[in-house]
């Protein structure tokens, strides 16, 4: 085997690994969300963009068979659908005990949560459709840019809390274990295609490198300060949606 095949392998199945642990760590801070009983300044659109961008990716690592992006990210299909309902769970809960959600509405998150659901299954549906009308290429080519687009969605929602996070001096909103995770995973991801000449790795991986990087300079800068919160007394359904 050869040197340059040797050096991708070890990158992809880095990458594979950093990404599994990626998908994976929103469940820490989800956990988080529902001990304390409070969504706090998040919003769902993270969780929305993970369920979509694992979707997609899923598909382009099943059109490249790559199964370290296959396996990787149909782990994040399932952490990003407990992560978005629990999220809703306890939205619903804050706002029928009368709280206003600092960064969004409850009705809102819901409407995101559908967005991102049926870009999910029009993404399947459409490939599907290409497949079986013998256009593999168009298929793998669309897969390509839904991907760049929902890593891009995902990966910098956070950063949508920077002004948030300013005027607080408090980076509590953002997730450190996942950011550091994806900070490796896009920088082997970048490299790896670099290797092989191929932009739908490059580009997406690339910029999202950078949204990871201004997300941690925010953690140094400001820190995490946790919020007490109110404890909510009243027997409300720990359910998603109405």
């Amino acid at each position: 085997m050869a040197a340059f095949d040797i050096i991708y392998a070890l990158l992809t199945y880095s990458a594979g690994a950093f990404s599994v642990l990626m998908n994976a760590s929103p469940v820490l801070t989800i956990r988080r969300v529902q001990q304390a009983g409070t969504v706090g300044a998040s919003t769902i659109t993270f969780y929305g963009a993970q369920m979509y961008n694992a979707v997609t990716w899923a598909s382009y690592g099943t059109y490249t068979t790559s199964y370290p992006l296959l396996v990787s990210n149909i782990l994040g299909n399932a952490v990003a659908t407990y992560c978005s309902l629990t999220w809703l769970t306890v939205g619903r809960r804050e706002t029928k005990a009368g709280r206003t959600l600092e960064s969004t509405t409850y009705s809102r998150s819901v409407v995101t949560y559908v967005f991102f659901f049926l870009l999910s299954v029009a993404h399947l549906l459409f490939s599907i459709v290409f497949i079986l009308a013998g256009r593999p290429d168009v298929a793998k080519t669309m897969t390509g840019y839904e991907g760049s687009v929902a890593s891009l969605v995902m990966l910098s929602a956070p950063l949508a809390m920077f002004k948030h996070i300013v005027q607080t001096k408090n980076a509590e909103v953002l997730a450190p274990v996942m950011v550091t995770f994806a900070f490796f995973n896009t920088l082997f991801w970048t490299i790896a295609g670099l290797m092989t000449g191929d932009p739908f790795i490059i580009y997406p991986n690339g910029l999202c490198w950078l949204a990871c990087v201004g997300q941690i300079v925010l953690l140094f800068k400001y820190g995490r300060h946790p919020v007490q919160s109110e404890e909510i007394r009243e027997a409300i359904a720990p359910v998603p949606f109405d």
